[in-house]
């Protein structure tokens, strides 16, 4: 009896040996990657004290190369390569959002940025309907009319010179709530500083600040410091803003019931409130979605066209050669219409080449759910995978001199040459960003009305002049410096 036991335990011995060793060798290569130093209980949370998010990150990659593995706390593969980033956005096993967005739900709940993979797929076939081309193309007059508001505050100066980012924040908000939300908006005209406006981005800034912090990461510390008060404070005012926009909805779709049924081109709040009870939507979960288009529409919107303009005015060569096209088009009064907007094409690339070098979504998280066969690793299950579309853009192998300004990178031709995913400034794959057709077609025409009637300076002489910072979205730590002088001819 003794003897079958000892060749039990052997035989077991024997298995578990053998399993250990086909363990260690699937999965050598990730493990064989450079890594920071780890410190047991916080890994390599470490690294980001005293520093911003944006800043570690892209530290890592600098020290190690375009991937690596890191413990914050948890596993976690970091990547800028093309050819992993093109099998990750598409894999099916890397659509769930990473831990790290944990202190979004707060804000964001099970939206469309964080909700599991389930209820996603659902919402997002819901909710795409409201992104059709037609339907956007009716909100071309909204995008025109807005922008020649716009056009009249900077001619008259009435807002911060020293800050323009957020008069344009003021006007992406003012846009997305009379296109997305349907109702009259006077945002950008209001003397008095609008709640929602301080509101949306001071919220996205203090959940981000809580990755990598030790204390604000636990909700109930959180809510007892001076940062927790802010943000529940202005999330409530957040949420009341909404449920009254909600309520007058409702109103109107109790009214104009059979109206509202026969149109193709319902805004996305209307279609969240018709269907309502057919989807089993909650008031709480159409007032997320609420808040996170509202933050996606505003913040990413209004760097991306501060930005743009920054680098033009850094760039008057560029800058001509977008009032010359816009000038051919349209002239100095004709309307921005749509055919204008799909015959803007250097202005496009002029926003492309902005959205390579600044992009305001610089890096995204996702969650593996399985194991990961990539070409030369196999990343484990339940690691976190951070993607780094800024460094990505800025690979000198894909776009040679990539710290230049340069917007013929765009010429179809160029394009042709650069491999897939070598470009994610909405991300990529099923899970990108939903409102990609929304942003470019509000930027092109902005920017383009704004171009044919000033000349944009700044005190920046290049991209270097910038102090770069992550929230949500990738921010300066300074106010953007943008003047406008008018045209007189």
């Amino acid at each position: 009896m003794f003897e079958v036991l000892v060749v039990v335990v052997v035989l077991v011995l024997i298995y578990y040996n053998v399993q250990c060793q086909k363990h260690k060798a699937k999965y050598k290569a990730f493990y064989d990657l450079p890594t920071p130093l780890y410190i047991p209980l916080i890994g390599n949370t470490w690294k980001m004290l005293g520093t911003n998010i944006l800043n570690a990150i892209n530290d890592f990659f600098k020290d190690f190369g375009n991937s690596t593995v890191a413990y914050i706390p948890h596993r976690t593969y970091f990547t800028s390569r093309y050819e992993e980033l093109k099998i990750l956005l598409q894999h099916p096993n890397v659509l769930e959002k990473s831990l790290e967005y944990n202190h979004l739900k707060a804000i964001f709940g099970n939206s469309l940025l964080l909700a599991p993979v389930p209820i996603w797929k659902k919402h997002r076939k819901l909710i795409s309907r409201s992104f059709k081309q037609s339907i956007l193309d009716s909100f071309t007059p909204i995008f025109y009319e807005k922008s020649c508001t716009l056009i009249k505050i900077l001619k008259e100066k009435k807002y911060d010179e020293n800050d323009i980012y957020h008069l344009f924040e003021k006007f992406t908000l003012d846009t997305f709530c009379e296109a997305t939300l349907g109702i009259e908006s006077t945002i950008l005209t209001d003397v008095k500083e609008h709640e929602f406006v301080t509101g949306i981005t001071l919220i996205q800034k203090k959940a981000f600040e809580r990755i990598g912090n030790i204390i604000k990461m636990n909700d109930f510390l959180f809510s007892l410091c001076h940062d927790g008060k802010i943000f529940y404070k202005q999330m409530k005012i957040l949420c009341n803003y909404i449920e009254k926009i909600m309520h007058k909805k409702k109103i109107l779709i109790e009214e104009h019931n059979e109206a509202l049924l026969n149109t193709n081109t319902l805004p996305v709040l209307d279609l969240l409130l018709q269907n309502e009870e057919k989807e089993n939507l909650t008031d709480n979960y159409i007032k997320e979605e609420m808040i996170l288009f509202a933050g996606a529409a505003t913040d990413t919107t209004a760097y991306t066209l501060a930005y743009t303009c920054c680098l033009l005015a850094m760039h008057p060569e560029a800058q001509e050669k977008v009032y010359q096209e816009v000038m051919s088009l349209v002239g100095r009064e004709g309307e921005i219409t749509n055919m204008t907007l799909n015959d803007l094409k250097y202005t496009e690339m002029a926003i492309n080449e902005a959205q390579r070098l600044l992009p305001v979504v610089p890096i995204i998280a996702r969650q593996a759910t399985a194991d990961i066969e990539l070409p030369d690793k196999v990343i484990p299950a339940n690691s976190g995978i951070i993607m780094n579309f800024m460094d990505l853009h800025r690979n000198k192998d894909i776009y040679p001199d990539p710290m230049r300004y340069d917007p013929d990178r765009f010429l179809p031709e160029e394009v042709a040459k650069r491999p897939q995913f070598s470009f994610l400034p909405f991300s990529g794959g099923p899970r990108n960003c939903i409102g990609l057709k929304y942003a470019t077609m509000v930027l092109k025409s902005s920017l383009a009305n704004i171009v044919r009637n000033f000349k944009i300076s700044t005190i920046y002489t290049s991209i270097h002049d910038l102090k770069l910072e992550s929230s949500i979205v990738m921010t300066t730590a300074h106010p953007l410096d943008c003047h406008f002088t008018f045209r007189t001819i």
